[in-house]
C-alpha cells in the first residue's frame, strides 16, 4: 500500500499546477515520513522480521525433503569363471550403457514443543522491533510539524514585515504631504523619527523572506522534492490547533499500555522469556521421523537376464529404503547452557529496565504537560493583549481622521505596538502547537 501512496504522490507532483504541491498539515508529515529514508530502512528491516517469522513456519514441516536425480553411462557387467570353476562378475568397459538413479531423503522433527517456542519468541521479537520503529515515527512527525508550523510562521513573518513597511512608508508620504502643505501640527522631527525606524522595518523584511525561503527548503527536502517544485502549505495562516488534550493523569493511564517504550518491553520481555524456555528445552533430546529411498538402474551391456528385472540387485543396480525414529542428543550440552544462561540474563535486564521505565516516562510527560501549561498560558496572554493593542490602534486611527496633523505620531506608535503583538503572537501559537505535538508524541498518544 505505501509504495502506491508515493507513486500517486510522485504522479501529482509530476502535474501540480505551476510546479507547486499544497498539502495540509497530515498530509505533509505522512507523505514526509513516507519519503525519509530512514523510514523506508526501518520498514525493511521489520519485513527481515516477517521474513524470520516465516522461516520458522517452513522448518515446521519437512525441514530435510530432498530428491537427487542422476542420469549417465555406465560400463556393463560380464561373467569370468576361475580355475574353481566359481563365477564372478567383472565390469566390461566395451558394452557401455544408459544408467539412471535417485535418492530421496526426508526428516521430520516430533519436537513441536520447541517449534511453538522458538514461532512465539520470533512473533515477540517481531512486535518489539514494531514497537521501536513506532517510537522513532513519532519523534520524525515532530520533526516534520515542527517544518510545517515553521514554514506557517515564516509566512505570517512575512505577511507583517511586507504589511509594516508598506504602512510606514505611507505614514510617512503623509506627513511629508502635511509638510508640504504648511500643518503647523507636524514638525520636521516627527518625519525623521519616523524615517529613523525605517532600518528595523527594512531588516524585518529581509529576515522574514530569508525565513520563508529556508522553511521552504527543509519542507522541500523533507518531502524529497526536486528543485523545480516547491511546497506551499494548505493553511493560509498559522492558528493554534484545536486538538483536545486529555488530563495529565488520562495521558498517564494511556502511555501505561499504550506506550510504544513500555509495549516494545513488555514484548522484549516475552521474547527473552521464550527464548529461555526454548535453550532450556534444547538440553532435552531432539527426536524425530526419518526416511530414506535409493533407487538406481542401468541398461549396459551383457544385461539380458538381469534388464528384465527392474527391481534386480548387482553392482550398479540397487533398490534400498529405511523409514524409522531417530533421537539426537548434543552432548556439548555446555553450548545450550550458554545459550540459556545469556537468554536470562537479557532477561533480567530487562525487568530491571521495567522496573523505573513506567516512573521515567511518567516524569517525561509530566514535563512536557509542564510545557504544554506554559504555551497554552503564554498564548492567552498573547492574544488578550493582541486585542488590547488593536483596540489601541482602533483608537488612534479614529482620532488620526478628526485631527490627523496632531496624532500621527501617535497611530504610529499603535501601529507599531499592534504589530510587534501580532510578531509575538504567532510565535505563541508556534510554541503551543510544538508543546501540543511534543506532548503527544511523548506520551504515545
Amino acid at each position: 500500500m505505501q509504495p502506491i501512496l508515493l507513486i500517486f504522490f510522485l504522479f501529482t507532483i509530476s502535474f501540480a499546477e505551476g510546479n507547486t504541491v499544497r498539502l495540509s498539515r497530515d498530509e505533509f508529515v505522512e507523505t514526509a515520513l513516507k519519503t525519509d529514508p530512514r523510514f523506508r530502512e526501518n520498514r525493511m528491516s521489520l519485513l527481515t522480521k516477517e521474513n524470520k517469522i516465516e522461516q520458522v513456519k517452513a522448518a515446521a514441516l519437512l525441514p530435510k525433503f530432498e530428491l537427487s536425480m542422476l542420469t549417465g553411462i555406465v560400463p556393463g557387467l560380464k561373467k569370468s569363471v576361475d580355475d574353481n570353476g566359481e563365477a564372478t562378475k567383472l565390469w566390461d568397459f566395451t558394452e557401455m550403457g544408459p544408467f539412471y538413479g535417485m535418492v530421496i531423503q526426508a526428516a521430520q522433527p516430533l519436537n513441536y514443543g520447541q517449534l511453538q517456542l522458538g514461532l512465539k519468541a520470533t512473533k515477540a521479537d517481531f512486535q518489539q522491533k514494531k514497537m521501536e520503529i513506532e517510537g522513532k515515527e513519532y519523534n520524525k512527525k515532530v520533526e516534520f510539524l515542527n517544518y510545517y508550523y515553521g514554514y506557517l510562521l515564516a509566512m505570517e513573518m512575512d505577511k507583517l514585515a511586507q504589511d509594516g513597511n508598506k504602512q510606514m512608508r505611507k505614514a510617512a508620504d503623509k506627513l511629508e504631504e502635511a509638510l508640504d502643505d504648511g500643518d503647523e501640527g507636524v514638525s520636521q522631527m516627527d518625519l525623521l523619527e519616523l524615517k529613523a525606524g525605517f532600518f528595523e522595518i527594512d531588516k524585518a523584511v529581509l529576515d522574514a523572506k530569508s525565513a520563508l525561503k529556508k522553511a521552504g527548503l527543509a519542507a522541500r527536502f523533507a518531502l524529497g522534492l526536486p528543485d523545480s517544485v516547491s511546497f506551499v502549505p494548505k493553511d493560509e495562516q498559522l492558528a493554534a490547533i484545536n486538538d483536545f488534550v486529555p488530563s495529565l493523569d488520562s495521558l498517564k493511564k494511556w502511555a501505561y499500555t499504550h506506550h510504544p517504550d513500555i509495549r516494545r518491553l513488555a514484548f522484549g520481555l516475552e521474547a527473552t522469556s521464550l527464548q529461555m524456555e526454548l535453550a532450556s528445552a534444547k538440553l532435552a533430546p531432539e527426536f524425530f521421523i526419518m526416511g530414506e529411498f535409493e533407487y538406481a538402474k542401468s541398461w549396459a551391456g551383457d544385461r539380458t537376464s538381469l534388464s528384465k528385472n527392474t527391481f534386480a540387485q548387482d553392482p550398479v543396480n540397487k533398490l534400498t529404503g529405511a523409514f524409522g525414529v531417530g533421537i539426537r542428543y548434543k552432548l556439548n550440552f555446555w553450548n545450550q547452557w550458554q545459550n540459556y544462561r545469556s537468554a536470562r540474563t537479557d532477561y533480567r535486564i530487562l525487568q530491571q529496565t521495567q522496573s523505573y521505565a513506567h516512573s521515567g516516562i511518567e516524569l517525561q510527560i509530566e514535563e512536557k504537560y509542564e510545557d504544554f501549561l506554559v504555551a497554552k498560558g503564554k498564548l492567552e496572554s498573547a492574544r488578550n493583549s493582541l486585542r488590547a493593542t488593536e483596540g489601541m490602534l482602533k483608537g488612534a486611527a479614529l482620532q488620526y481622521d478628526i485631527n490627523p496633523g496632531k496624532t500621527t505620531g501617535l497611530l504610529a506608535s499603535a501601529y507599531k505596538k499592534n504589530l510587534l503583538m501580532k510578531k509575538d503572537y504567532y510565535f505563541a501559537v508556534y510554541d503551543y502547537n510544538m508543546a501540543v505535538a511534543k506532548l503527544f508524541a511523548q506520551a504515545g498518544y
